[in-house]
């Protein structure tokens, strides 16, 4: 789909898109992929590209995509250099892996690469600030440069000045190493200052959300930043589901917080452990889907699926928070 000016698609595991044949790109141009997306679950990225006179080449660089809602990144990816190919690039395309979820594509061309405005995509990338996400307000991803964490940049240039430092250290005079020693010692000083000032600047960043959202708001406005769109939805959950009622819950994956729709939509019951919605003298007609991308509304038989199998009676859905965020009640 198109949404918002960008093109949107959805991926269980595996997801491909490859572009028609005839893009005609002369490989002499040094062509790269500039491809400005974001990935709303963990996802990997690999490209293949096509010349008219060569087989298909997949690229050996593996792009891991960080989980952020909020943000686009941006990637330039090398597609061909002579010898490897001849001719022109006709076709491209895109492999991505991971868990479900969606894939947001907001820009992609096939350009001459440009030192200008690689520099401007890379310092763009270190500036942006981090998601905060449940469970990880204690750690700090390093942000990324050239399409590597900072911190792993900091590690090799520090083993390569250590082992370039041994080196000179036993094969030069006595005030050589003095200086050399010296030398090292200052420039991984800088490197780490450097990196505790983004560290620091990105914990302000942070500490500022969560006192806009949560310490300074009233009690009845206050919302943790990573579940700001949680709480949203537990207001839709209260509107649609009567007090009286119970619900099957289907969290995305790996969700470690039922304690919180439990407490929220109290007294309403809920139960997690069903595949199939039939229980013996018990009436479940609520389905509650919360950032679940596996579980879908099939609109044929009208019934809830997931994967293969239906987990409901035919049905409506009464709550739509979003296209994986939504209220399903089964028809009496």
């Amino acid at each position: 789909m198109i949404r918002g000016g960008t093109f949107r698609v959805f991926g269980v595991e595996e997801l491909k898109l490859v572009s028609p044949r005839g893009l005609s790109i002369p490989v002499e141009e040094n062509p790269y992929l500039r491809i400005r997306l974001r990935c709303l679950s963990p996802r990997y990225m690999r490209v293949f590209w096509q010349g008219s006179e060569g087989k298909p080449i997949l690229s050996p660089r593996v792009i891991q995509t960080p989980f952020d809602k909020k943000h686009f990144h941006t990637y330039w990816i090398p597609l061909a250099k002579p010898p490897e190919q001849k001719g022109k690039v006709e076709r491209v395309g895109l492999f991505f892996g991971g868990r479900p979820g969606w894939v947001e594509i907001d820009s992609l061309a096939v350009c001459p690469f440009s030192l200008k405005e690689y520099m401007r995509d890379q310092w763009q990338e270190f500036c942006l600030p981090r998601p905060l996400n449940p469970a990880t307000i204690n750690f700090l991803q390093s942000p990324w440069l050239f399409n590597k964490p900072f911190a792993s940049w900091l590690n090799i240039i520090a083993a390569l000045i250590i082992i370039l430092g041994a080196i000179f250290y036993f094969t030069a005079g006595d005030k050589k190493k003095i200086k050399i020693v010296s030398s090292i010692g200052f420039t991984m000083l800088v490197l780490w200052i450097i990196y505790d000032i983004r560290e620091t600047y990105s914990q302000y960043q942070m500490v500022e959300e969560v006192y806009r959202s949560y310490v300074r708001p009233p009690p009845g406005e206050k919302t943790f930043p990573a579940l700001g769109d949680f709480y949203g939805f537990i207001d839709l959950c209260r509107e649609k589901i009567p007090q009286d009622s119970q619900y099957h819950f289907y969290p995305y994956p790996d969700w470690p917080y039922d304690c919180r729709i439990h407490y929220f939509l109290y007294p309403r019951r809920i139960t997690s452990a069903t595949w199939v919605n039939v229980i013996e003298g018990d009436d479940i007609p609520y389905h509650v889907v919360y950032r679940n991308p596996g579980v879908r509304h099939d609109a044929a038989s009208g019934r809830l699926r997931r994967g293969d199998s239906y987990i409901s009676r035919p049905g409506r859905i009464v709550g739509l928070f979003d296209e994986d965020s939504f209220i399903f009640l089964e028809d009496r």
